[in-house]
């Protein structure tokens, strides 16, 4: 029983990687087709009313109230603030010819933001071995750029600057996450998408083109914009679906990284010519290391099947 139970919550936790890599090559798909921030945004708002229909609609399917309270709303609506400038940096990445690897593992170093928003929100003090894990996430950041000297540290394109904006403002709705974690999934969700529709409207009005939001000669920005939207709505579902189907975090978040960077990285190989270079596969293991060193309950996880082996070889 035990390994049907593993079985279910493995096969979950990888379509969930699954429908991450998915949706990354999606951007990239409009990012190039979009071409500029106009068009970006446009997209975004399409991704939003998706989520917004889906959002509400199982919130009502559920029978439950999309007002829990006013600091749970609110919470959803900053999430949403900070999801809408993931969502275009995401987008813009990719119209400034952004690499799928770099920019997915750049993205997963919201570990080190993270960790600090932890300790200085959230009280949770950073011992050696986190600070040790930093240092080994930036070299794993080092390494996938190419091990670039300062001046080529600092003269990166501007894609990689995005990328490290998408960063921080995963890491800053991580710690708006644990603030509001008592709300609904898909209350939280309805909500930020709103707040990411009305962010998209705003910044469409400011470059004078909300006439996007009725022009259907955009017809691939609208399909791509909307499938996209239906394969985010499928990340949550599997997310929640594996924890049901009987996931650890630890083993889930080792499962989930590993898989998406991979996949990633391999996605932009075959379907966009990226290359796969030393520095990425060398960013990759050391991540791994970062990883594990910086979060809890993969550390104890880990550090637990080294002393079982331990215990097994001295028998």
């Amino acid at each position: 029983m035990a390994l049907q139970v593993g079985e279910k919550w493995m096969r979950w936790t990888l379509l969930e990687s699954a429908t991450k890599t998915i949706s990354k090559m999606m951007q990239k798909v409009i990012g190039v087709a979009a071409a500029n921030a106009p068009n970006a945004l446009f997209t975004t708002a399409v991704v939003s009313i998706v989520q917004v229909v889906c959002g509400i609609g199982v919130v009502k399917a559920q029978r439950k109230s999309l007002f829990p309270s006013a600091s749970q709303v609110l919470g959803s609506c900053l999430f949403g603030l900070f999801a809408f400038i993931s969502t275009i940096l995401s987008f813009l990445v990719f119209v400034y010819n952004g690499d799928i690897g770099v920019n997915t593992f750049i993205i997963t170093l919201s570990i080190i933001p993270g960790a600090f928003i932890d300790w200085i929100f959230f009280k949770h003090s950073l011992k050696a071995r986190q600070w040790l894990a930093i240092a080994v996430a930036i070299l794993a950041g080092y390494a996938v750029l190419g091990f670039p000297s300062l001046s080529e540290a600092l003269a990166q394109p501007v894609w990689v600057w995005m990328s490290l904006g998408i960063t921080i403002s995963v890491a800053i709705n991580q710690g708006i996450t644990q603030k509001v974690k008592a709300v609904d999934a898909f209350v939280k969700n309805f909500w930020g998408g709103f707040t990411t529709l009305v962010c998209a409207v705003i910044g469409l009005a400011i470059f004078g083109s909300l006439h996007l939001l009725t022009d259907f000669s955009l017809g691939k920005l609208w399909i791509v914009g909307a499938l996209c939207g239906f394969v985010v709505v499928g990340m949550w579902a599997f997310n929640l679906l594996s924890y049901k189907g009987g996931a650890t975090i630890a083993l889930k978040k080792l499962v989930m990284n590993g898989s998406y960077l991979i996949t990633a990285m391999i996605g932009g190989v075959i379907f966009f010519g990226e290359q796969l270079t030393l520095g990425k596969i060398m960013g990759i293991l050391f991540f791994f290391g970062a990883f594990v060193l910086m979060d809890k309950t993969t550390w104890e996880f880990t550090a637990s099947l080294f002393r079982k082996k331990a215990v097994a070889n001295s028998r």
